[in-house]
């Protein structure tokens, strides 16, 4: 019985985390600036055959140039040179850089949600079990 507590405490966890980790994409979509980004290069690494991380690059509203990399990279590449996207960056920091799409903007929510959710209903499902059903 005590590892539904150690469960469905684990699930409390991640459930502050993701709604910690929304509270804080909200401000930065709230106070972030959207700008378009072009792709100017490509960043060639190994792993596995050779990859290519797009290059982004873009004037901030005060007229700064911020180049901006991507994490993850492709073999074929995803994105051609030249190619425009719309990004989000932070005007307090603008090396805090986002591609401007839900997945992107949202995965740590995501993520964490996806954890606290089913470790909540395993832990809490035993306990309303006990009372009700068994």
């Amino acid at each position: 019985m005590w590892q539904y507590y150690w469960i469905l405490g684990l699930g409390l966890v991640f459930l502050v985390l993701g709604i910690y980790s929304f509270r804080n994409t909200m401000v930065f979509l709230k106070n972030g600036n959207k700008v378009t980004a072009t792709v100017i290069d490509f960043h060639r690494y190994e792993s596995d055959g050779e990859v290519f991380a797009p290059i982004f690059t873009f004037r901030t509203k005060d007229n700064q140039l911020i180049t901006y990399e991507l994490a993850e990279g492709t073999d074929p590449p995803a994105w051609e040179i030249g190619e425009t996207t719309t990004v989000i960056y932070d005007p307090a920091d603008p090396s805090k850089v986002s591609l401007y799409s839900y997945f992107r903007v949202f995965i740590w929510t995501l993520v964490l949600l996806s954890i606290a959710l089913p470790l909540i209903v395993i832990g809490g499902g035993y306990f309303i079990a006990a009372r009700f059903i068994l």
